[in-house]
């Protein structure tokens, strides 16, 4: 944000030099990037009338021109196609003294030439050099010296943070200087003559989307005359870096400069049915802008539109067929509040970012529409000899209204380290415009032009931006809070890194933008439909990833190409789906890798046995055990990168929590891996959803167990889990636990059965068990097996 200081003076009075109000705006959190002066350019120089014009005799393209110095008549040789007699024009006579020249009596063309007849650029005024400046007649007189409002300026750039939109204008900047000088704030008052017809008569407003826009004023300005700016209206614009076009379009750039407020000015005439209209686009609707590009709209845009059609893309540029012309007569002068989100969200789909945009989607006043209207319609009464209807239409469904915080001067204290007294907490507060009711707590009222300030915290850290962190004494001591207050989810996550990096797994941390190769087979095989990046910097990073797998294995094939052949790898990371919504679905996953062998050193302790799938499943449960989580079981299932024969499925609580199986060797192809890996990949959501947040202890059995083997022949479509299952749910109150501890197929057992062994405990915490407790528990139990699954059981 470009500030000048000529112009912020008209604001606030204040007693310090450039450098040290560069130096306070810094630390009360306007840092003061650039300092630019902008200093005369030229001396000498006197205001002239051109008397005479005549054509040069030796060239076709210059004119002999006579100017009246106010005491001396100049013979002066012009170029400029502008030039005409009477005109009233600055000039350079010799000796007069522009840029680091001093001009001198010269021939042109066998003519003699006694002075220059200046242009904006020759005098660094701006960049015009398409003719001679012309001077209002009104306002100068021959022989006076020429010495433009705002020659010496000097200008701050400021970096304005993004949740600070009450600073980008000049009266907002001018009220933080106000707050930090204690100097007084001064707002430009505004005195409008409205004629007699009434506003409703000229123009009629219907907000059909007031989500998008909670209010919207419209002033009109009749007999308009579309002129150039004064000179003083151009320099200020031209300080800020705002090229002129006309006066009227001047103005509204001018009060945006001072008020921040984004203004846009319609050709009255243009505008159908003299009614505006703001609604939702349609999907593909198309709109030119004022830059004459064509736009292609969505639902979610915001456009303001006429009776018949579109004039404008809300908060972030107006429409060709409306702007201000040289014709214009009347205009149709609109100040709103739009809706943040919904213009940031316009402007960068369209990647349109404009002075009006840049500040409706940090947040604009929406209490500043009415006075930016009327400073503007004052202006162009003043400018552009206009007449203004009488009242103003404010549509403001929205009603958006300051809110209140309380804050505890102990606790600002508190925080801060300091002890700042109640009486200077609640100055500093009346010095930022805000009101404060006394009490304990203060409660001070929020002003809509600070919509940063919503909890107490906000205003503590105003506190002190103000009081001046280099005034705090510093501390000997500090003060730690032992009651550390974590996010339960965050902490898991950190602790499963901890249990993974423990037990030897190696963390990687992969893009999650990634090629058509990492998710196309998803979508080939589960139609899971990948986030399309609209401006990706390259076709390697075109899509965001909906699995963890593909960056895991290009992991895995980097280290195989490094001849690291002993793989334990994981990482912890987001995937999402598109699933054909307007937000994709999002899931933090865990994927984890082992290849090679078991352990990377071999010793005469420990031998060198390669990794398999049960070595996988056995790292899953020891995590589960790890967190508590019981209430699982796996199954057979299918899934693009494993292998059908090993994929299995993790089921907690109906939900699929994961896969786990070795990786299919087309898989591997792809990745040029030669050597066979395991991987598992789970949803960290339904993991943490199904943790034992409290865990209950319960003391060491007093009593013996009593444990019972079983072996079945059972079909082998039967699946374990259904025998476990089953001897779980007719077992009673004493059994404590089942398990497996043997599955044999071969020549004693009958083609298509396999045998299961089981091991079942029973256990009470108040008794010996008795043998005849225990035997109708287990009589029962065989009884269903054989009734639920044609058991039989083993004799051999």
């Amino acid at each position: 944000m470009n500030i000048s200081l000529n112009w912020l003076r008209d604001y606030v009075s204040y007693n310090c030099t450039t450098e040290e109000l560069a130096q306070k705006l810094t630390m009360a959190g306007l840092e003061v990037e650039e300092i630019i002066t902008q200093g005369k350019l030229f001396s000498g120089v006197i205001v002239g009338k051109v008397l005479t014009v005549e054509k040069h005799p030796n060239a076709d393209k210059l004119k002999i021109c006579k100017v009246d110095s106010g005491t001396e008549v100049y013979n002066v040789i012009c170029g400029a196609p502008n030039v005409s007699e009477g005109q009233i024009v600055p000039f350079a006579k010799p000796g007069a003294k522009i840029g680091s020249e001093k001009l001198k009596s010269v021939k042109i063309r066998g003519v003699r030439s006694d002075g220059m007849i200046c242009s904006e650029k020759e005098l660094g005024l701006s960049d015009d050099h398409s003719g001679i400046m012309v001077l209002n007649e009104t306002e100068w007189e021959p022989g006076q010296e020429f010495n433009p409002v705002l020659d010496n300026d000097t200008v701050f750039v400021i970096n304005i943070t993004p949740n600070r939109p009450d600073c980008l204008s000049h009266i907002g900047v001018a009220r933080e200087v106000a707050a930090i000088t204690g100097a007084e704030l001064k707002i430009p008052e505004t005195q409008i003559n409205e004629t007699d017809v009434p506003v409703e008569e000229k123009v009629k407003v219907e907000i059909q989307y007031p989500e998008g826009c909670p209010r919207y004023c419209v002033r009109v300005i009749e007999n308009i005359e579309i002129k150039e700016s004064p000179l003083w209206l151009k320099k200020r614009l031209e300080a800020v870096g705002v090229r002129s076009i006309n006066n009227v379009v001047d103005i509204t750039n001018y009060v945006l400069m001072e008020t921040g407020h984004p203004l846009h000015a319609f050709d009255y005439d243009f505008i159908e049915g003299h009614k505006i209209v703001v609604r939702k686009a349609n999907d593909n609707e198309k709109f030119v802008t004022l830059d004459n590009i064509e736009r292609q709209l969505v639902k979610s845009d915001l456009l303001i539109c006429d009776g018949k059609k579109p004039v404008a893309l809300a908060g972030v540029m107006g429409g060709l067929n409306s702007e201000v012309i040289n014709t214009t007569k009347t205009v149709l002068l609109e100040s709103a509040y739009f809706d943040p989100m919904t213009i940031r969200r316009t402007a960068k789909r369209l990647n349109l970012s404009t002075e009006a945009s840049y500040r409706f989607e940090r947040g604009a006043d929406p209490e500043n529409a009415v006075y930016a209207v009327n400073r503007a319609a004052d202006l162009m009464e003043k400018l552009a000899g206009g007449k203004t209807a009488k009242g103003f239409i404010d549509n403001n469904p929205g009603q958006i209204k300051p809110w209140n915080v309380d804050v505890r001067v102990d606790r600002v204290n508190f925080v801060l380290g300091t002890n700042i007294p109640k009486d200077k907490i609640v100055s500093i507060f009346k010095s930022l415009k805000l009101k404060v009711k006394d009490g304990t707590p203060l409660n001070v009222e929020i002003p809509t032009f600070r919509p940063d300030l919503k909890r107490e915290i906000d205003l503590i850290e105003e506190v002190i931006r103000l009081y001046g962190f280099d005034v705090i004494e510093p501390s000997m001591s500090t003060v730690i809070p032992l009651n550390e207050i974590t996010n339960k989810k965050i902490k898991f996550h950190e602790d499963l890194r901890d249990y993974l990096a423990g037990i030897g797994f190696n963390e990687v941390i992969n893009t999650s933008m990634v090629s058509l190769k990492h998710v196309e087979i998803l979508k080939n095989n589960l139609n899971i439909d990948a986030v399309k990046i609209k401006n990706p910097l390259s076709p390697e990073t075109e899509y965001i990833r909906t699995s963890l797998i593909p960056g895991v294995l290009d992991s895995v094939k980097w280290n195989h190409n490094r001849a690291t052949s002993d793989i334990h790898l994981f990482e912890i990371g987001r995937a999402m789906y598109a699933k054909n919504k307007s937000l994709p679905d999002e899931y933090i996953m865990v994927c984890g890798a082992v290849s090679g062998r078991k352990y990377d050193k071999v010793t005469w302790k420990r031998n060198s046995e390669p990794v398999d799938f049960y070595y996988l499943k056995g790292i899953i449960e020891y995590i589960f055990a790890k967190f508590h989580i019981y209430e699982y079981f796996t199954e057979d299932a299918k899934y693009p990168f494993l292998d059908d024969k090993s994929s299995q499925k993790i089921v907690i609580a109906g939900k699929t929590a994961g896969y786990a199986g070795e990786v299919k060797q087309d898989i591997l192809k792809i990745w040029d891996i030669n050597t066979p890996v395991y991987m598992f990949d789970l949803n960290l959501d339904f993991l943490f959803e199904a943790i034992k947040q409290r865990i209950v202890y319960s003391p060491i059995p007093r009593f013996p167990a009593v444990k019972r083997d079983l072996a079945i022949v059972v079909d082998e479509s039967v699946k374990v889990r259904q025998i476990i299952d089953k001897v779980k749910s007719k077992g009673g109150k004493y059994l404590k636990q089942v398990e497996i501890f043997d599955l044999y197929k071969g020549k004693q057992i009958p083609e298509g059965k396999k045998s299961i062994a089981l091991t079942m405990t029973f256990l009470s915490d108040e008794k010996t068990l008795r043998e005849q407790e225990i035997e109708p528990v287990f009589n029962k139990i065989i009884a269903h097996l054989e009734a639920e699954f044609s058991a039989s059981l083993r004799s051999v």
